[in-house]
């Protein structure tokens, strides 16, 4: 089934983890039109508790988030939410970034400058399991 637009509509909720409250309210109205409900939240301990008492279909955080320690935080994002499926939105347009960021524990990753045109297809890439790298599209 699609909505709006053609995307699809996925079961669950999102959860958005992104330090800037302009990106943060253009994401829930995105999500919104494909997961029945978009919690948002903008700090590390609140992304870590959210997870857990959430159990997303997609956590979509902020890279910065990790603060140099992505994989430690995707380990215990996954402790928290094991069936959650995680897509990173990096600031940086780089093939080794994105390559490090799949190997510390991502399902995804998504630059934010070209957020509108990776962003659908990487949640359905990761949704159905596959990984999805705006370098190499979906894996």
């Amino acid at each position: 089934m699609a909505g709006p637009a053609g995307t699809a509509l996925h079961a669950g909720c999102a959860l958005v983890a992104q330090p800037g409250q302009r990106l943060s309210e253009g994401l829930r109205g995105w999500l919104q039109c494909s997961f029945g409900s978009v919690f948002i939240v903008a700090d590390r301990a609140s992304l870590l508790e959210g997870a857990r008492r959430l159990q997303p279909a997609l956590v979509l955080m902020d890279l910065a988030l990790a603060e140099g320690r992505l994989g430690p935080l995707l380990d215990e994002l996954h402790g928290q939410a094991p069936a959650s499926r995680m897509l990173v939105l990096s600031d940086y347009d780089d093939a080794g970034v994105d390559r490090s960021t799949l190997a510390a524990g991502a399902d995804g990753v998504v630059h934010k400058a070209t957020l509108a045109a990776d962003l659908p297809p990487a949640i359905d890439a990761v949704l159905a399991g596959r990984r999805f790298s705006p370098t190499d599209g979906a894996a």
